[in-house]
């Protein structure tokens, strides 16, 4: 009897891994009349095997998410097999934008988990080197920060008497080019404290009288043009769904990049547009969270 029901069990498992390998698209928006196999009426979330087919009325249109990451646009009337449509996601070369689209896809793919309670964890540029010091620990990850302009509260504690605020040229040894002494009941305020640095290259930490400090986090200011090109680089593979998870979907790619005051901008815009949803909610509040 034992064995038996250990086969079941097997077996039933084997079949959810199967299902869940032939998943060839992953909807991530949806709009008008767009089915599955004629039937089924599309919605964000829905997966589409290789053996399915979408099919759209006038004016409906359809984004899939590829297992490589890709979105691929239906906004044609016909009916499209998922096998003609797998040749799409090889087009192009993934964008920025692939780490996010990779959240999404395992969110509907897989059992929720503090993976998906955290899209943070799908991010691959995100380190923490200064976290890892006790002279100096934040509440965000700000071994790499990217700025020009808009606000950046950084939560931090220091187990300095006294804590000064210190900026470089050079990522080991030499003198600083700029120290300021904070107020460790307030955060620290990048957008104040480097308004009389030009653009350029530039290493911080916080040190204490003797200059004592942690490993230096890199900072770069950028010029009005540049950044704005970058910006445009970066979320310009974002397609447009709703104002609030396009927001979202900004916020993720702006943060995954360290470009964070920016990141800011969006979760608060995605916070507000869907005040219920615990997600934006949840990766808003992470800027203000206390260090623990």
């Amino acid at each position: 009897m034992r064995i038996k029901f250990l086969f079941s069990i097997c077996l039933i498992s084997l079949v959810a891994f199967a299902s869940a390998t032939d998943i060839s698209f992953v909807v991530y928006f949806a709009q008008g009349t767009a089915t599955k196999n004629g039937k089924l009426k599309l919605k964000k979330g829905d997966t589409i095997s290789s053996t399915e087919s979408i099919s759209l009325t006038d004016k409906a249109s359809v984004m899939l998410i590829c297992s490589n990451y890709k979105v691929i646009q239906l906004n044609k009337k016909g009916t499209y097999t998922a096998k003609n449509l797998l040749s799409q996601c090889n087009k192009d070369v993934a964008g920025y934008s692939s780490s996010y689209f990779k959240y999404v896809w395992n969110e509907f793919t897989h059992p929720h988990g503090k993976l998906e309670n955290n899209p943070g964890e799908y991010m691959k540029n995100v380190g923490a080197v200064s976290r890892g010091c006790n002279m100096l620990q934040t509440a965000l990850a700000v071994d790499s920060l990217h700025l020009y302009a808009g606000t950046l509260p950084i939560q931090w504690t220091s187990s300095f008497n006294q804590a000064i605020w210190a900026v470089y040229e050079v990522s080991v040894d030499g003198a600083p080019i700029q120290k300021k002494l904070l107020d460790k009941k307030e955060p620290i305020r990048i957008e104040q404290l480097t308004r009389d640095l030009l653009p350029g290259e530039y290493y911080w930490t916080v040190v204490d009288a003797e200059g004592n400090g942690c490993e230096r986090n890199y900072l770069k200011l950028w010029s009005p043009l540049a950044y704005t090109n970058k910006l445009k680089e970066l979320l310009g593979s974002i397609p447009v769904t709703s104002p609030a998870e396009t927001a979202f979907a900004k916020a993720f790619v702006l943060h995954e990049n360290h470009f964070l005051a920016e990141a800011l901008k969006y979760y608060t815009i995605a916070s507000r547009l869907s005040p219920k949803n615990k997600l934006y909610q949840t990766s808003l509040s992470q800027f203000y969270a206390p260090t623990t």
